[in-house]
């Protein structure tokens, strides 16, 4: 789904102030326990590296946390890599 409506926020450091990351869109795999995919579509953004660090992390608490599920954080440059990226979802992670 779109986050647009969502308010879901990432937050992050960026010249010593707090800055939201709204990722484009979450994927939900309705397995046991679900499985969730920040999807980010982005063509050149010059805090992406500073955006993508903050989801990693924020994924890496999430998951530590084990409480919701397992989540992903992704990045498509171009749409075609979407299918891919929704479909890597389905696979085990090591």
């Amino acid at each position: 789904m779109k986050n647009a409506g969502l308010a879901f926020a990432i937050p992050y450091l960026h010249n010593g102030q707090m800055h939201d990351y709204m990722p484009d869109f979450i994927v939900r795999r309705r397995t046991s326990p679900p499985t969730h995919l920040i999807l980010e579509t982005k063509g050149f953004d010059p805090l992406e590296e500073r955006k993508r660090a903050a989801a990693e992390r924020w994924v890496a608490a999430v998951n530590a946390d084990g409480s919701y599920g397992t989540w992903r954080y992704a990045l498509a440059k171009k749409p075609t890599d979407v299918p891919g990226l929704i479909a890597a979802l389905a696979a085990p992670r090591e």
